[in-house]
């Protein structure tokens, strides 16, 4: 009886480890996602303060090419590939809200986390007394 408790403890605890992995995966993707948004913020910033009519504008992989700018309103796509003009401050408002998002899913990423490490301490800590009194009637 007691071994398929362990067996049942045992697997309890690898698929809480899994999850808990994926989780830390699903943290680390959103922690990216919340560092792109800083440095487009960033960005927005150096373009709204710019006096300079030309730039290198990042066409992708690290590949920039010079253009001039004509004038400081954006072209940004707000799903579904649907595109509409905005300024830097409405711009600069879309990533604050998108980045808001972020961090509450963060939040509830982190809070899970601590819920799986409080549910595996808990099933390690019915296995232990189960291993005591195996190792009392052995003796």
């Amino acid at each position: 009886m007691e071994g398929a408790e362990n067996q049942e403890q045992m697997m309890q605890l690898q698929i809480l480890g899994q999850e808990a992995q994926e989780l830390e995966k699903q943290l680390q993707m959103i922690e990216q996602h919340i560092s792109d948004l800083t440095k487009l913020n960033e960005g927005l910033d150096e373009l709204e303060n710019s006096k300079e009519k030309e730039i290198y504008a990042n066409i992708g992989k690290g590949i920039f090419v010079p253009a001039e700018i004509k004038g400081k309103e954006l072209i940004v796509e707000v799903g579904n590939k649907n595109l509409v003009k905005k300024t830097i401050p409405e711009t600069k408002q879309v990533i604050g809200n998108e980045m808001e998002k972020l961090v509450a899913a963060k939040s509830e990423v982190m809070n899970r986390v601590e819920m799986l490490q409080t549910e595996m301490q808990n099933v390690m800590s019915t296995a232990q007394p189960t291993e005591k009194n195996s190792e009392n009637s052995e003796e």
